[in-house]
């Protein structure tokens, strides 16, 4: 899809330079050309104004440590009787 783009946009860059009378087809194709190029400008323009406007949104903080654990209870030196 992406390469008949490309070969039409060579087409048409020919036809534009090679200095011959354009007919009403290729000039509807000129136009158009220049419309979808407008359209996606607007489209870039669009999107890059969304972006720089979005919110700022602070960085997250880390998660606070857990307590210690409790110390173990003592054990006995000698054991009861």
């Amino acid at each position: 899809m992406v390469g008949a783009l490309v070969i039409g946009l060579a087409v048409l860059a020919y036809i534009m330079l090679s200095g011959q009378p354009r007919t009403t087809e290729e000039d509807a194709l000129g136009r158009a050309a220049d419309s979808i190029g407008d359209a996606a400008d607007s489209i870039s323009d669009s999107a890059r104004d969304a972006a720089r406007n979005m919110p700022q949104v602070p960085a997250p903080q880390p998660a606070p440590t857990p307590a210690p654990a409790p110390a173990p209870a003592p054990v006995p030196a000698t054991p009861p009787q």
